[in-house]
């Protein structure tokens, strides 16, 4: 005891006395990060890294103290620098460099660098999706005493069933069941979502409505937001533009500025409410603005094609190259568009096609669209109508509002004519009506 004692009130001593400094004269500090203190270094990037004092709080600055640590061998930082970048609070920030600080700092033996190391794994940000990594991280965590991360292994289990083994699901349905019964929301809304998909349970969509709402009542943030897209999707309950309308303004109300972007949308398509190009770039751009980056596209295709905006192909592409740092969908398709038709950038259709069709292949809602299209077409590429209406459903299936008109069109189109180029009925079908 007097050996733990020895070493534990000096380093307690000199923790308080660090956090004293950083309070009263940062740059007391700063004189002994400089000497290579990486305490010294953490806690000047803590310093400025507290939002509530508007005074001092500097995102860049704390990443520049939190790097200093990091150099000097401080596990904690490396955590610290992957929350910033995954929270996009740093210039140039992507979920790739946050995974690399989170990995590295799980490797250094770090719970919290271990526990978002599995979630972006889990999810595949940032780094390839890769669900056995995630069971080792997370089972790695609760080894090392991180007990709440046992709920998201079982979430884990819960959501890819065909992942892994029976009795690992049935475990998890069983622990969900029990949180949810002692009122835990998340377990309620992962509940509710396998009732509505039939996924490991058996589908009963009104059960999982009802479980979202009581989700919604106690986390309207969130709740809402997915109310709203079940409504606007039409996936698995019939489209209702107006319930999601009001779903979507009760999100931002209570504070989800992310649900703009769904805003936008509905306005960009008309879907509900009178198109109206001016408001969806604006929503488009206050969802970019809370950090939801799928925005970054629409608003690029709006200033591609001069709708609501004043057409500006130079930010078309800055956004669109925003998009594909961050991996949001659609950047990599849409550049290779302007490459394509050489809007803003000259023009190269050879590689604007490669990389529309590679981002077809990764099932990108834009890459399938346009590769869809030349399909359709048939004068790009050769005409294949059976892999145009595949890529038309993918798209769509992914948010894709024009995808979905154009496979219904093509849809009925080869209904009626058993080809887009087949006379009948004393007319001739139409072979691409392009939007």
């Amino acid at each position: 005891m007097k050996r733990f004692l020895a070493y534990f009130l000096p380093s307690a001593f000199a923790a308080a006395i660090l956090g004293f400094l950083a309070v009263s004269d940062p740059r007391v500090l700063e004189v002994s990060a400089g000497m290579g203190s990486a305490s010294a270094a953490k806690w000047l990037g803590d310093h400025y890294n507290r939002y509530e004092n508007k005074k001092v709080y500097d995102p860049e600055e704390a990443l520049n103290w939190f790097k200093r640590a990091a150099d000097l061998g401080n596990v904690d930082a490396l955590y610290e620098i992957g929350d910033l970048h995954f929270r996009a609070l740093v210039k140039g920030h992507t979920y790739k460099t946050a995974f690399e600080y989170y990995r590295r700092a799980a490797d250094a033996g770090h719970l919290g660098g271990m526990h978002q190391t599995a979630i972006l794994g889990e999810v595949g940000l940032g780094t390839d999706k890769n669900l056995r990594a995630a069971e080792r991280w997370y089972k790695k965590a609760i080894e090392l005493g991180n007990t709440s991360t046992e709920f998201n292994l079982a979430l884990l289990y819960f959501q890819n069933p065909e992942e892994f083994s029976a009795d690992k699901v049935s475990d998890a349905v069983t622990k969900l069941q029990d949180h949810a019964k002692r009122g835990d929301l998340s377990s309620i809304f992962a509940l509710a979502n396998a009732y509505v998909n039939g996924a490991v349970l058996a589908k009963d969509v009104e059960r999982g409505l009802a479980m979202y709402k009581e989700y919604a009542e106690k986390e309207p943030y969130f709740g809402h937001a997915v109310l709203g897209e079940l409504y606007l999707s039409g996936a698995v309950v019939k489209p209702d533009y107006q319930k999601a309308l009001n779903h979507f303004r009760k999100s931002i109300d209570s504070g989800n500025q992310g649900s703009y972007y769904s805003l936008a949308e509905m306005h960009e398509f008309g879907l509900g409410v009178e198109q109206d190009y001016s408001k969806a770039a604006q929503y488009y751009g206050k969802s970019i603005d809370a950090k939801s980056f799928g925005g970054l596209t629409n608003l690029g295709i709006l200033y591609r094609d001069g709708k609501g905006v004043e057409r500006d192909y130079e930010e078309a592409i800055r956004l669109f190259k925003r998009a594909e740092e961050l991996e949001i969908r659609g950047g990599s398709a849409n550049l290779g568009w302007m490459q394509l038709q050489g809007l803003g950038t000259p023009k190269d259709a050879s590689k604007g096609l490669a990389m529309i069709e590679a981002a077809a292949e990764e099932e990108d809602a834009y890459g399938a669209y346009y590769f869809a299209q030349f399909l359709e077409e048939g004068v790009i590429v050769a005409q294949d109508l059976d892999r145009a209406r595949e890529l038309y459903r993918i798209a769509g299936d992914r948010g894709n509002y024009p995808a979905k008109q154009a496979l219904k069109r093509l849809e009925k189109a080869q209904k009626t004519c058993g080809s887009p180029t087949k006379e009948k009925a004393g007319r001739r079908c139409p072979a691409f009506p392009y939007q």
